[in-house]
């Protein structure tokens, strides 16, 4: 759209919100700024503090999830569990980006942590739409970057369509991982690059950090790097 930037979909960790992970991409979004609208989302349900949130963001209660536990404590697939079509997971996202107003194309999702199963979700529910022919009812997304990630895509209506299909459960559309070497959680971020994704269209970038959005200033410039790349060749015609 005429006088806007593109805008990058931006989704925090479990026991996070949006203004925290707004501040974490703030030397990111400084660099990109030229480039892209980094829009930042709350997850709809209350939550404890996740892993590096206090004490530094103590004063941002109350933080935020994006999945209810069931009874085990075990994360619902579909985000809240509502009901088992999962209109209640990946569908609520796509009307909290239709919330946020006019602006630029949405053209890319990033995520933090569990963030990561809501940019995945969104890529996989995109993808299977247009493999049933509806791939204009959502925004057409051009690429993902998966920060310090763990588990599976949110669940959504669309996949439950196509849970017997196989081989659509890939993500196909470009993305780009970024793992943490000193990260707890790298083997979660691995075994979730190495599950969900068509290793044709992904890219790694591994950084020396730990359970957290790049810091060292030639590690974010490098990632700024990476994702304007990622947005030229997935913008070619």
């Amino acid at each position: 759209m005429t006088g806007y930037l593109p805008r990058i979909a931006c989704f925090h960790g479990g026991g996070s919100k949006g203004s925290i992970y707004e501040v974490q991409c703030g030397q990111l979004a400084g660099l990109l700024k030229d480039d892209f609208q980094f829009v930042f989302f709350d997850g709809p349900f209350e939550s404890g503090p996740g892993p590096g949130i206090l004490p530094a963001f103590q004063d941002y209660k109350p933080f935020r999830s994006w999945f209810k536990r069931d009874g085990s404590e075990v994360e619902q697939g579909d985000g809240s569990g509502y009901d088992i079509s999962g209109r209640d997971g990946v569908e609520r996202v796509w009307k909290l980006m239709e919330a946020a107003g006019p602006g630029g194309d949405w053209v890319g999702v990033m995520g933090f942590s569990q963030g990561t199963r809501i940019t995945s979700g969104l890529l996989l529910d995109q993808q299977q739409r247009t493999a049933l022919g509806e791939g204009g009812s959502t925004p057409q997304l051009k690429f993902g970057v998966m920060c310090m990630g763990s588990g599976a895509p949110m669940a959504s209506d669309i996949g439950h369509q196509m849970a017997n299909m196989g081989p659509t459960n890939l993500i196909k559309i470009p993305t780009l991982h970024v793992h943490g070497l000193k990260d707890m959680f790298l083997p979660l971020g691995k075994h979730q690059y190495a599950t969900y994704y068509e290793p044709s269209t992904t890219k790694l970038y591994e950084v020396d950090y730990h359970h957290a959005m790049p810091w060292y200033r030639h590690e974010v410039l490098q990632l700024a790097d990476l994702i304007r790349e990622m947005y030229r060749e997935t913008s070619r015609s």
